[in-house]
This record gives C-alpha cells, structure tokens and sequence, in this order.
C-alpha cells in the first residue's frame, strides 16, 4: 500500500495544492507555522475520517473558506484507488471510490497509518489515557467489529454516566446497561490482549536491536476484567454500583485500563531516562507498524511529523534504514539527516504553497 496523491482544498492554510508522493521516504521542509503538519493531518484524516489534532471538523476548514475537501489517491493490491473527506461548517462526507460511507467502522483500516508526531511521547510519560488512545488505534485499523464493540460500550457508557447523575438513579435501567457492556467488555478486553502480546512480541525484538542488547521492553496490560467471562463482567459492574452512586459517575470499566512499560525491568515512565523514553516510544511505534503489516498483509504508511529533533544520530540512523524499503512522510525543519539517503523526495514548504 502506497500513498500516489493528494489534493487538499481550502485545508488549514492552503487553498489549492495538488501533492504526488514516491514509494519511498517523502520528505517536506520548511520553518514553523508554514503548513507542514498540515499535509500530515490530512492524510491521517483521510483514514481515520477525524483529525488527531482536534476534535472539531469545522477547524479544518480555510479561514476564508465554509468548506474544506481532502481527495487522496492510493494504491492497494496492485489496485488504485480514491478516497475524499468534505467538510462544511455543519456537516462531513466521507467517500471511498465514489462510494458514501456512513459508518466510520466501515471506513477505518482501509488506509493503514502509523503516526510518529512530539505528543507522541506522550504514549510513554503521560496518562493512562494516552496508552489507551495508542491501544484503540491499532486495534481499530486491525477489526471492524472492535469498532463496533467499543462504541456501543462508550455510549452505554454515557446513557450510564448521565443517570448516576440524576437525584433518583434508576437501579434496573442501569443493570440493563451493565448486560450490554460486559458483552462489549469481554471483546474490547480480549482483543486489546491479542494486540498487545503481539505488540510485545515484536518490541523485544525491535528494542534490542536499537539498544545492541542492552535493555529489554515488557509491557503489562492491567484490566480489572482479564480472565473474566461476560456473567462475571456483569457481576463486577453491578457490585460496585453503590459506589458508583455516591461518586455520581463510573469507577470501573475498559476506559480504567492502562499498559504500563517496563525496561529492563523499571517502570520507564517514572523511573527512565529522557533517552529510554523516547527508545520506548520508538520500539513501539515500529511494533505498532509490524503487527498492522502482519496482521493486515498491507505495509502501513508511516507519518513522522517533526520527531527528528526529538531523537540523537543512533536512533535517527536506525529509524532512517528501518524506514528506506517503505513509503514515510516526513516533515523537518532540517534535512541534514538525509544526506547519505537514497529514495528520497524533498519539497519546500512556505506558507501553505509546496516548492519542489
């Protein structure tokens, strides 16, 4: 799978511009706030059907414009294929040869994406959350019916949340929910086990290759409900909905788990180096493009928004040759890294205009 082309219309600060990429590592260079991140964000939204940058549509759109369109060209199995993202103020559209697409479940996977970006650290030194985030990314690229299973969770979990805060709680109403939410829990659970294990299994790898052997990756999923089967999900909802009452929101769930990391046996967010951090984040970004590749029999794209800065020589030379089979895109305010690299397509950008 490879990206051929995009056209961005009224996106952020461009207006027009038509970009061709090569089967290789596609590179854009310019200072800040010149609309690098920009091109980034439109091929990520073009497969995810959002942006990873905000949570509001309409802030996509041109200042002078009250719609944005992203069309992007790609090919898969030897096929070329189209797809096309349209936003106005109060409405998207979503396209995939010509073809309308209603559900984002129907969408998501088509275009594979790894996405390297500096809240990426994050991953590794920041919040349960954000584990979770990177967690649900992979899982949702890998299965459609994981989609499914943790939407419908998330809005029991709402109708849930909305109720624990009304003065009268009903109690049967929300047990209903809890025989909807452990169905889901037992498959978001299990799945999200699969995926980290095979995670794992190409981490150990990855990491001692870019350390020489000197330091070894473990991650732990945590869950309140590993090993548990859907009556005994239930069971644990439903005895801890007294507390539930009196915090007036949900304890315990799947948005409770977390995946902690270790290296060399040390948990690396509170105990690690600046420099095993960011090996971490490394070795589980090229895991997370591995498992897709195996997974799915399709080469993920890889974005690398501004990450170079945030790593030393060794490890952007161990990136660099990881990468040079595969198709990446690049943005850089400095393109020194790249001297010695072969494949390579480098483009000016200033001011939302591209100068190759």
């Amino acid at each position: 799978m490879y990206i051929n082309k995009v056209k961005l219309e009224n996106f952020r600060n461009y207006n027009i511009q038509e970009i061709d990429f090569i089967n290789g590592i596609n590179l854009f260079l310019g200072n800040n706030a010149q609309g690098k991140t920009n091109i980034i964000e439109a091929i990520y939204t073009s497969a995810f059907g959002k942006s990873y940058r905000t949570i509001k549509d309409n802030e996509l759109i041109n200042f002078n414009s009250n719609f944005c369109r992203i069309n992007l060209e790609y090919s898969k199995d030897n096929i070329n294929k189209k797809n096309e993202i349209y936003i106005e103020e109060s409405k998207k559209q979503i396209k995939n040869n010509g073809i309308k697409i209603s559900k984002l479940s129907d969408f998501v996977g088509e275009i594979l994406i790894v996405i390297f970006s500096p809240d990426s650290l994050d991953i590794v030194k920041g919040s349960p959350g954000k584990r979770r985030t990177f967690i649900d990314m992979i899982c949702s690229q890998l299965s459609k019916s994981y989609i499914i299973s943790h939407q419908e969770y998330m809005k029991c979990l709402k109708l849930k949340n909305a109720m624990l805060k009304k003065d009268n709680i009903d109690r049967e109403y929300i047990y209903i929910l809890h025989d909807k939410m452990s169905v889901c829990i037992k498959k978001i659970v299990n799945f999200r086990k699969y995926v980290i294990n095979k995670l794992l299994e190409k981490a150990k790898v990855i990491e001692n290759n870019i350390t020489n052997g000197k330091e070894d990756i473990n991650i732990i999923y945590t869950s309140d409900f590993l090993n548990m089967d859907e009556s005994q999900i239930k069971k644990y909802l439903d005895d801890h909905l007294f507390i539930e009452e009196m915090r007036k929101s949900s304890v315990k769930g799947i948005q409770r788990d977390d995946i902690i990391i270790h290296v060399n046996n040390v948990e690396v967010n509170k105990y690690g180096s600046q420099g095993q951090n960011r090996t971490a984040l490394l070795t589980l970004k090229l895991a997370d493009f591995e498992v897709l590749m195996e997974e799915k029999g399709q080469v993920p794209i890889l974005l690398l928004d501004d990450i170079m800065s945030e790593l030393d020589s060794d490890r952007i030379s161990f990136l660099l040759k990881y990468i040079e089979k595969y198709q990446s895109i690049i943005t850089t305010t400095d393109n020194t890294f790249v001297r010695d690299v072969e494949n390579i397509k480098i483009s000016k950008v200033s001011n939302g205009t591209l100068e190759i």
